[in-house]
C-alpha cells in the first residue's frame, strides 16, 4: 500500500489546525486488509489510477443484519432489483434522467455524477416495479473481492465477493430506506460478509445506526457504540468555527 496525503488546508497563526486527505493506492492482495481499516474505493481517479480515502467509514455486518420490512413496496406495488455492470445499459436504461430526477427533487446540487468514471469493480443494482424497464430508483455499488487478480468486468462470480459498498442511491420516489433493505437482503443471500455504505458524518449518515449490524471506523477500530456514532454525526452539524475543530480529537488523553 502507498500512501498519499492530501494537504489541502491548515491554519497556524490563531488557530492549530491541519485538513489532509490521506489516499493509498493499495495493492493486489492488500484489498481486504485495506477495508478492514476503514480504507474504501474512491470513485474518482487519482492521477489516472484507483486510490482508496481514509474517514469514519460505515458498514453492516451481514451476520447480524435482520430485515427491517417484511414487504419491500410502493404504493402497493412490489418491488423488484435487478443487477447489471457498469457499461452502456446504464444510459439505454435511463439511468442518468432518474439521477437527474433525484437532484432536483432532492434539491442537491450536481457536484458529482456516478457515470463520470467506471472502474472494473463497479455495478448498479436497479429497483423496478412490474417490468424491468419501470425503473424507480438505483444504487452504484462497488464490488470488493477476495482476490483482485480475478476480477474482471465480464466474469465476476459473486462467490468472489468479499463485501459490497453502496455508492450513491438516487429515486423518482422515495424509497431509500425501503432499497437499502432490499441490497442488504441481497448481499446477505449472496454470502457477502460485510455491506459499506461510505463515510459517516453529519446528521445526514445518522440513520445509517438504524440497521442490526450496524459498525462505523473510529479510525484505529470498527465500533458498534452506535449513541456516540449519532453523537458525533450531530456534532459534525454543529461545528462551524475553526477554533472549535482545532480542539477535537477522538484519540484517548493518556496524561
Amino acid at each position: 500500500m502507498e500512501l498519499i496525503f492530501d494537504h489541502t488546508f491548515g491554519k497556524q497563526e490563531n488557530h492549530d489546525l491541519i485538513v489532509c486527505n490521506p489516499l493509498a493506492f493499495v495493492d493486489n492482495g492488500e484489498e481486504i486488509e485495506a477495508l478492514d481499516t476503514g480504507w474504501l474505493a474512491l470513485d474518482k481517479p487519482v492521477m489516472g489510477k484507483e486510490v482508496f480515502y481514509q474517514s469514519r467509514s460505515t458498514r453492516i455486518n451481514l451476520q447480524n443484519f435482520k430485515p427491517k420490512y417484511e414487504h419491500h413496496r410502493w404504493q402497493g406495488e412490489d418491488i423488484d432489483l435487478k443487477v447489471i455492470d457498469a457499461n452502456e445499459m446504464v444510459h439505454l436504461l435511463g439511468l442518468p434522467h432518474i439521477y437527474k430526477q433525484y437532484m432536483k427533487r432532492k434539491k442537491f446540487k450536481m457536484d458529482y455524477t456516478p457515470f463520470t468514471h467506471y472502474h472494473k469493480r463497479d455495478q448498479f443494482m436497479i429497483f423496478f416495479i412490474g417490468k424491468p424497464n419501470n425503473i424507480i430508483g438505483f444504487t452504484k455499488q462497488k464490488r470488493y473481492m477476495y482476490q483482485e487478480d480475478h476480477m474482471h468486468i465480464d466474469e465476476v462470480d459473486i462467490q468472489d465477493v468479499a463485501s459490497l459498498e453502496s455508492v450513491i442511491h438516487a429515486n423518482t420516489v422515495p424509497i431509500s430506506d425501503v432499497t437499502l433493505d432490499l441490497e442488504l437482503i441481497w448481499a446477505q443471500e449472496h454470502m457477502i460478509d460485510n455491506y459499506y455504505m461510505g463515510s459517516g458524518y453529519e446528521k445526514s449518515s445518522e440513520y445509517k445506526a438504524n440497521y442490526r449490524g450496524f459498525q462505523w471506523w473510529t479510525g484505529s477500530e470498527w465500533s458498534t457504540n452506535k449513541r456516540q456514532y449519532r453523537r458525533l454525526c450531530k456534532r459534525d452539524s454543529k461545528l462551524t468555527e475553526f477554533s472549535s475543530l482545532g480542539n477535537l480529537s477522538l484519540i484517548p488523553n493518556k496524561n
